[in-house]
């Protein structure tokens, strides 16, 4: 069953029934097994954990997936119509290079969505009490929109 970060992806998204679509972070496959089996598009993913694309390889027949790290997609530039990142923890130099790369493979024009996990105000207000400052989260959603517009991301919505 798809989580709800998943969901609220899909609702972003539109598809022509030629589009090459990646799911940067397979994670479980569950996205990439949704779309294989609710859309005509062409699937891939790419994961930095071997036993997750095993285990996508092993239950999905129709995609591409490989191991290799979101910072360095094994693809070619322009190559894919949509992008779906749900980037891991890594703090914002990492999320940096996940979009950096995310945008070398997307063909001019082409969608990303970014699925970032968010929290509650109250609790990011108290984030400093929380967790330990040296503790590389992902960024909010408005650090990682200006991360976005100074790589050249165009029409940027949220």
């Amino acid at each position: 069953m798809l989580c709800a970060l998943e969901k609220a992806m899909l609702c972003q998204l539109a598809f022509n029934k030629t589009d090459k679509v990646l799911d940067a972070n397979v994670c479980s496959g569950l996205l990439a097994e949704y779309l294989l089996a609710n859309t005509d598009c062409q699937v891939c993913g790419v994961s930095d954990r071997m036993e997750e694309i095993r285990q996508v390889r092993e239950t999905l027949y129709g995609g591409d997936f490989a191991y290799g790290a979101i910072g360095d997609i094994p693809w070619q530039e322009n190559t894919f119509d949509t992008v779906l990142l749900h980037p891991s923890e890594g703090g914002e130099e990492a999320l940096r290079e996940q979009l950096r790369e995310c945008k070398r493979v997307l063909k001019p024009g082409g969608q990303l969505v970014l699925g970032l996990k968010s929290l509650p105000l109250v609790i990011r207000q108290l984030s400093h009490l929380l967790w330990d400052e040296t503790e590389d989260r992902l960024p909010d959603t408005q650090t990682a929109q200006q991360m976005m517009e100074s790589m050249g991301f165009e029409q940027i919505t949220r």
